[in-house]
C-alpha cells in the first residue's frame, strides 16, 4: 500500500470521528435556538392562595362536598335494561363494594353518534355552533372568526397507555371521534366572514384523556394553545405559541375573552406526580355570550365563587360520568347543581360513552341526568343533550 493511500485512511480515520461531533454540535445548536424562540407565556394571580406548601402541590380551593364512593338516593335507582345487566369479572377496575356487572353490554356507539354536518362547519350559519366530538372534545366555533377545540382527544391514548390500554378494561376507547383530527375546519377561507378563523386549543388538565399529544401533532402549527399554569412546560419546543394560565386569569385575542377557571379536580400524567400542574374550566367571552367548559371537577362551594367573580353564564359544557370518584368527578345531580350555581341557561351534557373508568355502566350517566332533570326540574334553563357529532346552534351570524 502506498504511503499516499494509507495517509489518506488515516486521515480519513481521524476526521470521522470530528465529522459526527461536528454534526452533533449543530444539531445541539439548532435545538437551543428552538428553545429559545419557542414562547411559555405564563400569566399568573399572585393573590391568589393555591399551593400547598406542605404537600408542595396544588390545592383545591374549596373542600369537595362528597368522600370517594359516596352514594346518594340516586345510586339506588336501577336505570339498565334487563339485557344490560350480566355479571363481570374486571382485572383492573373490579367494584369494591362488589357486584360487578359488564358496564358496556348493549351499548353500540352508533346509536349515539351523528357524521357532522361539513357544510355547516366549513361555513358556519350561527354565531355560535358547539360540536362534540367526543369525551371532553368540544369544536366552539364563534362567528364564524373563532374555532376553539377543547380537550382534542381524538387518537388513540398517548405512550404506553395507548399501546397497553386496549388490553384493559380503563384503556379501551368504545367510541371513535366522529371527526378526525385531519378534518376539523381549521384551514380555509370562511365564506360569510371572508377571513381565515382563528384556531384555539383550550386544554383544562394533563390528564391522559384530556391532554392527547396523538391529537394534537396532527393540528396546524398556527394554533394559540392555553393551558392551565404549568402545563406549558410539557410541551415540546415545536409547540410556538403556547400560554399557561392561572386560576381567574384572563387573556384576549381580538374581541375573544378567555377566563382560566378553578375546578375541583386534580392533575398529573403518572401515578408519582400529582398536582404538580393546575386543572380547571375555560369560560369564553365573545359579543355577549358567555360559553362555560367545567373540565374534570367534583362539586363544592367553587362554582358559588366563580359566580361571584365573574357572572353569570349562558351555555354550561358539564361532566355526567365517573362518579364512583365524587370528590373530583360529578354526578348528573352535582352537574345540574353546579349548573344552578352558575345561573346557566343551557346545558350540555359530556364526559360518557367514550370509554369506562368508574362503577357506572356507560349508558347510565345521560339517563341518570334525565331522570335528575326531570326530578330537580331547574328554572330557566334548557338541557341540550348531544350525540357525538352533533352540532348546538344558537345565534344569528352578523
Amino acid at each position: 500500500m502506498s504511503r499516499f493511500v494509507e495517509k489518506s485512511i488515516q486521515n480519513h480515520r481521524c476526521q470521522y470521528p470530528l465529522s459526527l461531533l461536528l454534526r452533533f454540535l449543530c444539531i445541539l445548536l439548532i435545538m437551543v435556538l428552538s428553545a429559545c424562540t419557542t414562547q411559555r407565556r405564563v400569566i399568573k394571580n399572585e393573590a391568589l392562595d393555591d399551593w400547598d406548601g406542605r404537600r408542595m402541590c396544588y390545592k383545591n380551593l374549596f373542600p369537595s362536598k362528597y368522600k370517594l364512593g359516596e352514594e346518594t338516593a340516586y345510586d339506588r335507582i336501577d336505570f339498565l335494561k334487563p339485557h344490560e345487566r350480566k355479571p363481570h369479572k374486571y382485572r383492573l377496575l373490579s367494584n369494591p363494594k362488589g357486584g360487578d356487572i359488564d358496564r358496556t353490554l348493549g351499548y353500540n356507539p352508533a346509536e349515539y353518534t351523528v357524521q357532522p354536518d361539513f357544510n355547516v362547519l366549513q361555513n358556519p350559519t350561527h354565531a355560535v355552533q358547539i360540536t362534540w366530538l367526543r369525551h371532553a372534545s368540544f369544536l366552539i366555533q364563534l362567528g364564524g372568526k373563532y374555532q376553539i377545540l377543547t380537550d382534542p382527544f381524538l387518537e388513540d391514548f398517548d405512550g404506553l397507555a395507548g399501546k397497553l390500554g386496549k388490553y384493559s378494561e380503563i384503556g379501551t376507547l368504545y367510541a371513535e371521534s366522529p371527526l378526525a383530527a385531519e378534518k376539523l375546519p381549521f384551514c380555509g377561507e370562511s365564506e360569510n366572514s371572508g377571513e381565515t378563523p382563528k384556531p384555539i386549543v383550550a386544554i383544562s388538565h394533563d390528564h391522559l384523556d384530556h391532554l392527547n399529544f396523538n391529537t394534537l401533532k396532527k393540528l396546524p402549527e398556527n394554533i394559540d394553545y392555553y393551558v392551565p399554569h404549568g402545563v406549558e412546560n410539557e410541551f415540546p419546543a415545536r409547540y410556538s405559541n403556547v400560554t399557561g394560565m392561572d386560576w381567574y386569569t384572563r387573556d384576549t385575542i381580538g374581541e375573544l375573552t378567555l377566563h382560566f377557571l378553578p375546578a375541583n379536580h386534580g392533575s398529573g400524567r403518572s401515578m408519582y406526580k400529582r398536582n404538580q400542574t393546575l386543572w380547571g374550566g375555560w369560560l369564553f367571552e365573545w359579543r355577549g355570550y358567555r360559553i362555560y367548559f367545567a373540565g374534570d371537577s367534583g362539586y363544592s362551594d367553587v362554582f358559588k365563587d366563580i359566580k361571584s367573580r365573574v357572572g353569570a353564564v349562558d351555555i354550561c359544557m358539564m361532566p355526567i360520568a365517573s362518579w364512583y370518584w365524587r370528590h373530583g368527578h360529578f354526578t348528573p345531580e352535582d352537574a345540574i347543581q353546579a349548573a344552578e350555581d352558575l345561573e346557566c341557561k343551557v346545558v350540555i351534557p359530556w364526559g360518557w360513552g367514550t370509554w369506562i373508568i368508574s362503577m357506572e355502566h356507560i349508558l347510565e350517566p345521560p339517563r341518570r341526568l334525565q331522570y335528575a332533570w326531570d326530578q330537580m326540574k331547574p328554572d330557566n334553563m334548557t338541557l341540550q343533550m348531544l350525540k357525538m357529532g352533533e352540532t348546538y346552534l344558537t345565534g344569528t351570524m352578523k
